[in-house]
């Protein structure tokens, strides 16, 4: 299921909005939730993709733009790869292009 998808589907569930409406498009301030109730669904976010959105707000114009930036954030908190190892379990050197090394 996408981020998209997901998304969807919380503001389906928690807001009886018709899921017809819910296109990449849709503009977040024409679904017809309150001050009050986007925050609510900032909370629903973080508990659904397991994220951390920052306190000072986020300009959110669309629901693609939204999947978009969750997805972005879930690809910030992966780990980055670890260097390859030699047999030893020491990792290797990082290749250089210099030709004089």
């Amino acid at each position: 299921m996408t981020t998209l998808e997901r998304l969807s589907r919380i503001l389906a569930q928690r807001y009886k909005l018709d899921p017809a409406r819910l296109t990449p498009g849709q503009p977040l301030e024409e679904l017809g939730i309150d001050s009050l109730g986007m925050v609510e669904m900032l909370f629903f976010i973080e508990e659904e993709f397991a994220v951390h959105l920052p306190s000072e707000g986020i300009a959110l114009g669309t629901l693609g733009e939204a999947a978009s930036h969750i997805d972005g954030l879930i690809a910030a908190q992966k780990p980055a790869p670890r260097a390859a190892a030699e047999p030893s379990g020491r990792p290797q050197p990082a290749a250089t292009t210099d030709p004089g090394a």
